[in-house]
């Protein structure tokens, strides 16, 4: 019921001819189960949806300016070569051939040289890591191409391949758009960077389509010149330009222009010090009157990160508490209040709410708060702080929708409206809402369907039910364990203080 159960993708006409060929009834071969999914309550959206009005374009994992300048300068190399052919068409998978080639070339040299470089691949390349030499062609390189592409490669979709567009260092063919073409701001970082691996633009796996070897010992000797740390004035000239010049959106450019005032009210580059003191109070910072409208846009992304927290730590909570057998609703509740021992002497959920709400805290600190309360599972110390971070979002929650914030994505305006609903009745009313509503039900709402859209798109065949009725009220789904408790997303503050750093912009802090 959960979408799960969708086996080799066999068509109708196969199943059809199976059945009439059948001389007697027989069992389908048992469900292979696979548990997943990441986002137990369908929250998560919302979140990157506020991130794209502070920090847009960028992600969590594109946070270096080397990589950038490779893909772009493969892209026009592997253009160069083309022309050079002199023929009038030449195939779209020689080009992204060769791009793929450079892209695992300099991948595979800075692990060789620093097996903790900060880029993605490292285990998928293990092997290559440990060859004498590799050959880019033949059925193993167009496997590892395969397995790389939407995963590890530098230009996938989770790494560096959406901002390599929104930045502006590429742009896709007018009529073509899987080749990729630099833009004209990017050429100076090109040039830069082919100035420094000059000597190697010789070799065949730099000025050749098809098949070539390289060895170990090259990868080796090619990497200190494009090494991941170290970019040129050009790059960072333009990388800066990128991130928060004249036609970089303009909330980027506020938000960098935030992020580095506080900074340096701060003197600190501390990303979790600076989380903070962007977020306003308790941060005792002022912004300029400019940068008042951009702190609230990221108060807003950290409120609502907390109340994602908040209530995916009280799932995890749920799925602690139902590994001893099945459970009621109200007996969830009744366990959970047991632990609130304050819950019982207030007349009403407003009065214990507002009694909830923690004097001189913000949004980042209430995260810490529930992330430490949950390093050792679930215990007497995390409901309390739960109930603090979700008292903190209410009071904070806007009392209109965001036109981006889907209602069945359980928005904090929607939240409040329906605490405000029940702020009269007992604490317990409202804690029942908050589990049945909030937590069990978004829950059983976005895993069946998520699993039927992926079983009519014949994708994934995720498990992400984690919780089901039974007869004795809810229970666990077979195989199911809490697994690893929720953590803050990551917001992109790492990214933007680290590319900002690359371009020279917090010298001297």
């Amino acid at each position: 019921m959960d979408g799960r159960v969708i086996m080799a993708q066999a068509s109708l006409a196969e199943i059809t001819a199976t059945a009439a060929a059948a001389k007697e009834p027989g069992f389908t071969p048992a469900s292979v189960l696979k548990l997943g999914g990441v986002d137990p309550l369908g929250l998560r959206q919302i979140n990157f949806d506020l991130m794209d009005q502070v920090f847009p374009g960028l992600n969590n994992v594109a946070r270096h300016i080397r990589p950038f300048v490779v893909v772009a300068w493969a892209w026009r190399r592997a253009n160069q070569l083309a022309q050079s052919h002199g023929a009038r068409t030449i195939p779209v998978e020689r080009l992204r051939d060769f791009v793929d080639r450079i892209e695992v070339i300099y991948v595979w040299s800075q692990f060789l040289t620093n097996p903790a470089a900060d880029l993605p691949g490292r285990q998928v390349l293990a092997n290559l890591v440990q060859a004498k030499d590799w050959t880019f062609g033949g059925a193993q390189w167009r496997q590892r191409r395969t397995i790389r592409r939407y995963s590890t490669a530098l230009t996938a979709p989770i790494n560096y391949g959406p901002a390599l567009k929104m930045l502006g260092w590429v742009q896709s063919h007018p009529e073509h758009s899987e080749i990729l073409i630099p833009t004209v701001a990017a050429t100076p970082a090109l040039d830069a960077i082919e100035a420094r691996i000059g000597d190697r633009l010789s070799h065949p796996a730099f000025s050749k389509f098809g098949s070539v070897t390289v060895t170990a010992a090259e990868a080796r000797r090619w990497s200190s010149a494009w090494t991941l740390d170290r970019v040129t004035k050009a790059e960072a000239e333009i990388m800066n330009q990128m991130l928060f010049g004249a036609v970089a959106p303009v909330c980027r450019q506020l938000g960098g222009e935030l992020m580095l005032a506080v900074a340096k009210h701060a003197s600190t580059t501390e990303v979790d010090v600076l989380r903070g003191e962007m977020a306003g109070p308790p941060s005792r910072f002022k912004p300029a009157a400019p940068l008042l409208n951009i702190r609230e846009a990221w108060r807003t992304v950290q409120v609502r990160q907390l109340f994602r927290l908040s209530l995916e730590a009280l799932f995890y909570w749920i799925l602690k508490d139902l590994e001893g057998g099945p459970k009621s609703t109200d007996g969830l509740v009744d366990s959970f209040l047991k632990q609130l021992l304050s819950a019982k002497t207030y007349s009403s959920a407003r009065k214990w709410l507002d009694a909830a709400l923690p004097p001189g805290t913000g949004p980042t600190e209430l995260m810490t708060e529930i992330s430490e309360a949950l390093v050792g599972g679930p215990s007497l110390h995390v409901a309390q702080p739960i109930i603090r971070g979700i008292a903190f979002c209410l009071a904070e929650a806007p009392s209109q929708d965001n036109q981006f914030e889907r209602p069945d994505r359980l928005p904090l305006s929607r939240a409040r409206k329906e605490a405000q609903a029940r702020e009269k009745g007992s604490t317990r009313d409202f804690v029942r809402h908050v589990f049945e509503s909030w937590v069990l039900a978004q829950h059983v709402y976005w895993s069946v369907g998520r699993g039927l859209a992926d079983a009519r798109a014949r994708g994934k065949t995720l498990l992400r039910l984690k919780v089901v009725l039974d007869e004795g009220g809810w229970a666990l789904a077979p195989g199911v364990s809490r697994g690893s408790p929720p953590l803050p997303t990551p917001d992109r503050l790492e990214t933007i203080v680290s590319l900002a750093g690359e371009c020279g912009l917090l010298r001297g802090i």
